[in-house]
């Protein structure tokens, strides 16, 4: 489903209402739509619900998507730098050849993920970060926040 850019601001909006305990506050369910190319970047979507939702070429530099469902999100070509996936259900998304530079992943599932080509320099997770089977996020770049 497909989204014009003034819809997707007011679901935005509604949904930091949301996070704040605003009248008129509303989460953000954006499951399985369609935000190819979108400039989101700073978005607040803590906790949104972004299920199956295509995100490829996406522009999410520096958004807070901590707790967020986004479970075989399709992300391909996306700029995540420094976005925040702490906690977020990131299980089966397509994250081939997007950019988590400086992303905080600490426990987030990243189950059967596709991180083929992901640049991971400087992402942050810790031991309970979920990866791929058979994938060395150290080998790609990330470090590991010890408590």
């Amino acid at each position: 489903m497909k989204i014009i850019y003034e819809d997707l601001q007011e679901v935005i909006i509604d949904h930091q209402k949301f996070l704040q305990g605003e009248p008129g506050g509303k989460k953000a369910d954006l499951e399985e739509y369609d935000l190819y190319g979108r400039d989101m970047a700073n978005a607040n979507l803590k906790g949104a619900n972004l299920k199956g939702t295509n995100l490829k070429r996406s522009i999410l530099w520096d958004a807070n998507l901590e707790g967020a469902d986004l479970e075989n999100a399709a992300f391909k070509h996306a700029i995540l730098q420094g976005t925040n996936f702490k906690n977020a259900n990131m299980r089966g998304a397509g994250l081939k050849g997007v950019n988590l530079i400086g992303a905080d992943l600490r426990g987030t599932d990243l189950t059967g993920a596709d991180l083929e080509s992901a640049i991971l320099d400087g992402a942050v997770f810790d031991k309970s970060t979920k990866w791929p089977n058979g994938f060395d996020p150290l080998a790609a770049g990330a470090i590991e926040f010890k408590d």
